[in-house]
């Protein structure tokens, strides 16, 4: 089972803080009148503070560097196919759309991150000297997707204080299991037993998957893959709880529809190895860009920043 994120962009909330400056010449634009005072720009900015204002210009910077340099990369069919499943994960286009604006976002704006994170991803790689040989070779052992869909019984815990007992909820997954054997359709059972919100209500439906690039917790890996097309598996624990896992279909796919995701599960593992390598790999872009801030506190932030023993990529 996947670990559930939040929807959060935090280079188009800099966007956001960062387009207050822009929006006038004058810092004295009045924003809000009042008989109590009016709120001028100036006071928006001294309230936001120097160090934020210099992070979202510093973040914008990095976004537009990343989308230069790797805009030729950028498979925008993979885009358009993640817009899709993260639609589909929260009940359509309108809902996932409705989500975002909750935090202040558009889809546009996700979109844009989404190509952020693979132009993310070559730059780590091409400062590990990765070469297209490599990404074939990892093709090679991972073209195989395996379409899946679960139903959950979660198991109560500090994180789910609505979960069974774990006595209650191997019972139940028994239960529900026993049922798929008796003929039962696995869509239904999921959409009225399990747990997983994320899903549930598309018959546990969790899209296309693959071994190498599976984001699923271990024990889920190794009942799901061992599976044969149409098969159910027995009962699973993990720490979410039980689940019954279904194969519905396999296919292969071709190295171009394959080469983004295998791309930036190389990035996430060299970062997972190396937590400097991301600030170490923008510092190469920067210096090759020429990037430079026209003010200290921008200037004195990006040397922070890049000279980071543990600095990460931006999620």
């Amino acid at each position: 089972m996947k670990k559930m994120k939040k929807v959060i962009l935090p280079i188009a909330l800099s966007a956001s803080v960062i387009g207050l400056a822009g929006c006038s010449n004058s810092n004295s634009e009045k924003y809000i009148t009042s008989k109590s005072g009016d709120v001028t720009q100036q006071e928006v900015l001294d309230n936001i503070g120097k160090q934020t204002i210099s992070k979202a210009a510093t973040d914008i910077a990095i976004k537009k560097v990343l989308l230069d340099k790797y805009k030729d990369k950028i498979d925008e069919k993979y885009i358009e196919e993640q817009i899709k499943t993260a639609q589909d994960k929260y009940g359509g286009k309108d809902k996932f759309e409705a989500t975002l604006k909750q935090q202040g976002f558009t889809l546009d704006k996700y979109k844009e991150a989404l190509k952020v994170r693979t132009a993310q991803a070559y730059m780590i790689n091409d400062y590990k000297n990765v070469k297209e040989e490599q990404y074939k070779e990892a093709y090679e052992k991972d073209k195989m997707q395996y379409h899946l869909a679960h139903i959950l019984i979660s198991v109560k815990s500090a994180s789910n204080p609505n979960g069974l007992s774990e006595e209650e909820a191997k019972a139940k997954a028994e239960e529900v299991l026993e049922k798929v054997k008796n003929g039962e359709d696995f869509s239904t059972l999921a959409k009225e037993n399990s747990t997983d919100k994320s899903n549930a209500s598309n018959g546990g439906d969790l899209g296309w998957s693959s071994k190498e690039s599976s984001s699923f917790v271990s024990e889920f890996n190794d009942a799901a893959f061992k599976l044969q097309k149409g098969e159910t598996s027995e009962v699973v624990k993990t720490p979410f709880g039980y689940h019954i896992i279904k194969l519905l279909d396999t296919k292969e796919v071709t190295y171009e529809e394959q080469k983004t995701q295998i791309v930036e599960k190389m990035a996430q593992t060299a970062v997972s190895q190396d937590a400097t390598i991301y600030s170490a790999a923008l510092k190469k872009l920067f210096e090759e860009y020429n990037v430079k801030g026209t003010t200290d506190d921008v200037t004195s932030y990006i040397n922070d920043m890049l000279s980071s023993k543990a600095v990460t990529q931006q999620q």
